[in-house]
């Protein structure tokens, strides 16, 4: 029998940015996945709201996120839980769920 074993490396999170468009108005746009090397990022709302992006798209702010957090183990993801961050419009809930 043969063992793959695999360290934990940190943590890659993905999802939905809540944003407030230039000119006004509201939207939601994918995040560019990003890694947070800490051992533990659960209840850590400052650190991933610093961490939500755009993904380059350019807006007036960043208001909150929808965040997959996925556990990393040297490239091989584990999905560990969904929270949101900062402020959610209904119109960013609503599109992906």
């Amino acid at each position: 029998m043969k063992t793959l074993t695999l360290k934990l490396k940190g943590y890659t999170v993905k999802g939905i940015a809540d944003l407030t468009l230039w000119g006004g108005g509201n939207g939601c746009i994918e995040m560019k996945p990003f890694f947070i090397g800490q051992k533990s990022i659960v209840n850590d709302d400052k650190l991933l709201l610093e961490n939500c992006n755009d993904n380059g798209f350019g807006v007036q702010s960043i208001n909150g996120a929808i965040c997959d957090i996925f556990e990393n183990y040297e490239g091989t993801l584990n999905f560990l839980e969904t929270i949101e961050v900062g402020e959610i419009s209904e119109h960013t809930r609503n599109s992906i769920y």
